[in-house]
């Protein structure tokens, strides 16, 4: 079906991606162009936005561009290539309305950019007798999306030319925001190591975890835990004594993080099975959760709420745009193959 006035807050983080992906797929378009077959799809509309539209043949070389891009390890789950390719059309049509207003407000591209991106291209794939062979032809194309680009990344620096924030908004920002200021609470912890191959035998699993309940017996038993871990541990933590310093939530892989999470100071856990084999912590101390001061903090307060001012007034300006924009996506070709 057809989707009229698309209100969507758009992904702006993948934006350049798809700008720059808009450059790369006209070679093996220009060449699809001449498969009867592609050239009837190509006659289908993706999309519309006021007078532009956008062919299918045009969005899909897009959309394999960026799936080539984004996940270039294999494949990837279909729900989740729905969702990305409805992502990709979404910041396609900011793109095109990006670009209309670049040219409204007499924006001019950079020409001397655009020549070094022709040359980086032509350097890029000098060896490729695909793009020696079409690059007359694709280099109007090329140089059109080029600026393109720069115009639409002028636009975004306009936009987002914003004044530092003074001091006092600052410091509100950071009453405001106290817990980006804080400190977590961090364990203080030590550790021994026994070492266990992972393709080790059940045995030699359970040796290693029932001596490292003897390490536990004997620290509890008065024995001092760093003058075991230097003489026992196979963790580089052993020439301090297994001290591995204040460590924060999340630090630890999971069974280890709930091993030391309930410990008391001067506890120690029981026997944890990791990767590299068996571990034994030990809690020395507790560090509570900190707020900084601001003078501390002022400067990182100040960039923090810089950039939330300048993607504040993005998302405003791009918003604006699409609200005011007729636009229509047939939704229905998203389900069509793209491989």
């Amino acid at each position: 079906m057809w989707i009229v006035n698309v209100k969507t807050k758009l992904n702006l983080s993948c934006l350049g991606t798809v700008i720059s992906l808009l450059i790369v797929v006209y070679v093996p378009y220009l060449q699809a162009q001449q498969n009867s077959v592609t050239q009837a799809v190509s006659e289908t509309i993706f999309a519309r936005i006021d007078d532009r539209t956008i062919t299918q043949a045009e969005f899909s070389s897009i959309f394999r561009a960026a799936v080539r891009h984004k996940y270039y390890h294999g494949r990837v789950p279909e729900a989740e290539l729905k969702k990305f390719k409805k992502q990709v059309a979404q910041d396609t049509v900011l793109q095109v309305l990006l670009h209309r207003e670049a040219l409204k407000l007499g924006i001019k591209p950079n020409h001397e950019k655009i020549q070094k991106g022709l040359v980086d291209y032509d350097s890029k794939y000098a060896n490729s007798v695909e793009w020696n062979d079409q690059k007359e032809k694709v280099k109007p194309l090329l140089i059109d999306r080029l600026e393109r680009q720069d115009l639409i990344e002028k636009m975004q620096l306009r936009v987002n030319d914003i004044d530092i924030p003074d001091a006092a908004k600052v410091k509100q920002y950071y009453l405001q925001n106290l817990q980006k200021f804080t400190e977590p609470r961090r364990l203080w912890l030590s550790v021994i190591l026994l070492e266990v191959p992972p393709s080790s035998g059940k045995k030699i699993w359970k040796d290693a975890e029932q001596a490292a309940l003897q390490f536990k017996t004997r620290a509890q038993n008065g024995a001092v835990f760093s003058a075991l871990a230097r003489q026992y541990s196979a963790h580089p933590s052993a020439v301090n004594g297994g001290d591995l310093g204040y460590l924060h939530q999340g630090m630890l892989d999971g069974d280890a993080q709930r091993a030391v999470s309930s410990l008391k100071i001067n506890e120690l856990s029981d026997p944890v099975f990791v990767l590299e084999g068996i571990t034994l912590f030990r809690l020395n101390g507790i560090q509570a959760e900190k707020l900084k001061p601001f003078t501390e903090v002022a400067k990182r307060a100040e960039g923090l709420l810089h950039r939330e001012l300048k993607d504040n007034a993005w998302d405003a300006y791009t918003s604006a745009l699409i609200n005011t924009a007729n636009i229509s996506i047939n939704e229905d070709l998203y389900v069509l193959n793209d491989d």
